[in-house]
């Protein structure tokens, strides 16, 4: 993992994707899984299985749109980030800067 800092050269890779999708959370919007995986550089699947742990520990909010609903015709998920997610996500990158 070229490129990355000590602490991040230290972790998995599946623990840098979720640390990668909180911080694309960061900007306060709503993302769908498809978005998130653009931004993060992963496949949907990856970005789903992630997502679903940072719920667990209530970093994040999932809520599904149903095909009846959406515009699409197609089901999606929103994700947002919580307040727990914002300061941790904001105290995981302070510990990486040092």
């Amino acid at each position: 993992m070229r490129g990355l800092s000590a602490h991040m050269r230290d972790l998995l890779v599946s623990d840098v994707k979720k640390i990668e999708l909180l911080k694309a959370l960061l900007d306060g919007k709503v993302h769908t899984y498809y978005r998130l995986s653009r931004i993060v550089g992963t496949n949907y699947e990856t970005v789903k299985k992630n997502c679903r742990f940072l719920e667990l520990l209530a970093f994040i909010e999932i809520s599904r749109v149903d095909k009846e609903e959406s515009a699409s015709g197609v089901a999606s998920y929103r994700v947002r980030i919580t307040e727990d997610g914002l300061k941790a996500a904001k105290k995981i990158l302070n510990t990486m800067k040092t």
